[in-house]
């Protein structure tokens, strides 16, 4: 069930998020290849996983208020 819709600025701000996150994570990716250190190797791991599970809570986030921006 959608939830009441979000103001236009909150989801411009979600959608800003969600770029900047995605930007990361592809740099993330990119790097994990060329690490070398096991410990630095375990990190960016870690913030990949974070990433891509922010990046479906915020998309999840947009579903649950779909219907449009209010303009109050």
């Amino acid at each position: 069930m959608a939830k009441s819709p979000l103001a236009i600025h909150e989801t411009l701000e979600i959608h800003e998020i969600m770029t900047m996150k995605q930007a990361c994570l592809v740099k993330a990716v990119a790097v994990r290849s060329f690490v070398k250190d096991e410990t630095l190797e375990k990190l960016i791991a870690q913030d990949i996983k974070d990433s891509e599970q922010a990046l479906n809570d915020l998309q999840k986030l947009l579903a649950d208020h779909e219907g449009g921006g209010s303009h109050e």
